[in-house]
C-alpha cells in the first residue's frame, strides 16, 4: 500500500499579511501596486516586514489582472545555435530582473518563426517585445500591428526602418572603414574582402565602408580583391574563395573576413599554403565571437552586449512613458587588435 504523501505546505495570502501585519487586505494591496505615497512609513514596514517573515509571494497572474501587466518582457532571438546575440542574454536578464521583470526566450530562425512567437508572447500578455535579428530583409507587417495595438516593441539589427519603432543598429560601414584604415597604415596596398550573404544589410553596409576605408587610404578599388564568404554556407566555399584570393597575381596581404567563424578558416587555409599569419597575410574577422579571444583574432566588434543592455533600457523607459519620443540609436563597432593583422613581415614595419 502506497504511503500518504506529504500535504502541501498552506499558500501563504495576502490576507495572511494583512492579519500580521495588523492592517486591512486593501492597505496590503496597496502596497503590491505600488500605490504607497499616502502611507505612513511605520505601516508600510509593517507590512514589509509581515511578507519577509511569512515569506509571502505575490500572485503575479492575479496583480497582473489589477495593473494589466504581467512583469514579463519578450525576447525573440535569431540564431540562437551561434553565441553571437546569446553574448547579450545574460546582462539583459539581469537588468529586466532588477527592474521586477522576467524575461521570456523565444528562437526565431525565419521570419515564419518569428510572427509564431510573436503570437504566442503576446498571447502570454508580455508587457513588451525585443527583436534581436539577422538583417536580413522581412516583411515587418506583424510587427508594426503590435506597435499599432500599443506593445512597446523594440528592433536590434533590423533591416527595416520604422519612424514608430525604438530601433538600435550599429555601425557596419564604420567598423570595416577603420579595419581597412588600420591595415593601410600597417603598410598593406592589397587588402581583400570576403563578403556576408547577399541578403543582409549587414553585407552591403560593411562593403560600402570596405570602399570608403580604400578611398581614404588612398587605395583603389579592385574586384578580384572582392570574394564572396556568407558565413551562413559551408566551410569549403570559404576556403575555395580563400585560395582564389592567394592564387591571384599580385596577391592581397590582408583579409577582412565576413565573421569570425570565416576568419578562423582563412587563417588555417592561408597557414595551409605555407603562408605566415600575420606576416605574409593578415587576417581580420568581424563580430568579436568569444572563440576569437583563443585564436588571437583581430576582429571588428559587433555591440552585441551593449545593444541588448540599451534594448532593455529603452523598452522599460518606454512603459514608464507611452507617449515618449522613439528613439533611433547606431552604435559603433571597435576593432579589437589581436595578432591577426600584425604589420607585414616583408615591408619590415613594426
Amino acid at each position: 500500500m502506497a504511503k500518504a504523501g506529504r500535504s502541501a505546505t498552506p499558500r501563504v495570502t495576502i490576507k495572511d499579511v494583512a492579519l500580521r501585519a495588523g492592517t486591512s487586505v486593501t492597505t496590503v494591496s496597496n502596497v503590491l501596486n505600488g500605490r504607497t505615497n499616502a502611507m505612513t512609513e511605520e505601516t508600510l514596514r509593517r507590512i514589509q516586514d509581515a511578507m519577509r517573515d511569512l515569506k509571502f509571494r505575490p500572485n503575479s497572474v492575479a496583480r497582473g489582472l489589477v495593473t494589466r501587466r504581467t512583469a514579463t518582457l519578450g525576447l525573440i532571438l535569431a540564431e540562437i545555435e551561434t553565441p553571437l546575440f546569446l553574448q547579450a542574454l545574460t546582462s539583459m536578464e539581469r537588468d529586466a530582473r532588477q527592474a521586477g521583470y522576467s524575461l521570456l526566450l523565444c528562437n526565431a530562425r525565419n521570419e515564419a518563426d518569428e510572427r509564431e512567437n510573436l503570437t504566442l508572447l503576446l498571447e502570454k500578455q508580455v508587457d513588451g517585445v525585443v527583436f534581436i535579428s539577422t538583417s536580413d530583409d522581412r516583411n515587418d507587417d506583424h510587427i508594426l500591428e503590435a506597435r499599432a495595438a500599443g506593445v512597446p516593441v523594440v528592433l536590434v539589427n533590423r533591416a527595416g526602418q520604422h519612424a514608430d519603432c525604438d530601433q538600435i543598429n550599429w555601425d557596419n560601414a564604420d567598423g570595416v572603414t577603420t579595419a581597412v584604415r588600420h591595415l593601410a597604415r600597417l603598410g598593406h596596398r592589397r587588402i581583400a574582402h570576403l563578403s556576408g550573404p547577399a541578403d543582409r544589410r549587414s553585407t552591403v553596409e560593411r562593403l560600402q565602408g570596405y570602399r570608403a576605408g580604400l578611398e581614404a587610404s588612398g587605395l583603389p578599388f579592385a574586384d578580384e580583391l572582392v570574394r564572396a564568404g556568407d558565413y551562413t554556407a559551408q566551410a569549403d566555399s570559404w576556403r575555395k574563395a580563400t585560395l582564389e584570393l592567394l592564387a591571384v597575381a599580385d596577391r592581397p596581404t590582408a583579409i577582412i573576413a565576413s565573421d569570425d567563424i570565416v576568419a578562423a578558416v582563412v587563417v588555417r587555409t592561408v597557414q595551409e599554403q605555407g603562408l605566415n599569419v600575420p606576416g605574409d597575410v593578415a587576417v581580420v574577422g568581424i563580430d568579436d565571437q568569444p572563440f576569437s579571444t583563443y585564436l588571437a583574432l583581430s576582429t571588428v566588434r559587433l555591440p552585441v552586449i551593449e545593444a541588448g543592455r540599451q534594448a532593455i533600457s529603452l523598452l522599460l523607459r518606454r512603459l514608464k512613458d507611452p507617449t515618449a519620443e522613439p528613439e533611433h540609436r547606431l552604435l559603433p563597432c571597435a576593432l579589437v587588435e589581436r595578432g591577426t593583422c600584425g604589420a607585414q613581415r616583408h615591408l619590415g614595419v613594426s
